[in-house]
């Protein structure tokens, strides 16, 4: 779903799982973090100062793979028709009613309904939103996967969705798998990410060790 680079901790070991993994069929496509790399080469003064390090981390064959994944793809398995794409475009999924606590958030059925009538696929898989969501609306079904390196909906642990299609039955197992969290701290450690770019390391560590959003929400805690 995206998202595998300048989140955090571990940029290099996941794009080194994506380019070497071959023990079975799969597919990826990017997500808005990998849409840091133009504005990172063009060195936008926007950037956070810390994703021209990672990108440095990263290396020229990493970045360069990441560069060749498409936006989205399109499936067909047996007679399902799936469309995997990030986020879904110009449209709020999910009716936010905490920034923090997003697992108080709920699925946006109103937009999701206008989205089905023009929907060509039988699915819709998205993520971005780092919650779960499993929809069907019009005969159309949408589905959020959640987030395997930052959830945000109060668990911590690692989370995806496995998907089942058997003679046009459609079934979704939500999985949850536990992790060192405390290794993260390390690994900020060892880059000396705490020394250099404070507030943006504890901002993400609290969010991956929480599953609540510190990110951008300083605004709430004041």
């Amino acid at each position: 779903m995206g998202d595998y680079a300048f989140g955090g901790s571990s940029s290099n070991e996941s794009v080194d799982l994506l380019m070497n993994y071959n023990a079975h069929p799969f597919v990826a496509i990017t997500g808005n973090k990998e849409g840091y790399i133009t504005p990172i080469e063009q060195k936008a003064d926007w950037i956070v100062p810390v994703l021209f390090d990672i990108y440095d981390e990263l290396g020229s064959e990493r970045i360069s793979y990441l560069k060749s994944l498409p936006a989205e793809i399109s499936l067909q398995i047996e007679e399902v028709s799936i469309r995997v794409c990030h986020n879904l475009p110009n449209v709020k999924v999910f009716t936010v009613v905490d920034r923090l606590k997003r697992e108080k958030n709920y699925p946006n059925r109103e937009a999701l309904a206008e989205l089905a009538i023009d929907m060509e696929n039988d699915i819709f898989i998205f993520g971005h939103h780092h919650l779960f969501m499993d929809e069907t609306i019009n005969d159309k079904r949408f589905i959020c996967a959640s987030s395997v390196g930052m959830p945000l909906n109060g668990d911590p642990r690692a989370q995806y969705m496995i998907l089942d299609i058997n003679k046009g039955n459609i079934i979704t197992t939500k999985q949850f798998v536990e992790y060192d969290r405390l290794e993260l701290v390390e690994d900020f450690k060892r880059k000396g990410y705490f020394e250099k770019y404070d507030n943006w390391s504890m901002n993400t560590l609290v969010t991956m060790l929480t599953a609540h959003n510190y990110i951008g929400t300083q605004d709430l805690r004041k």
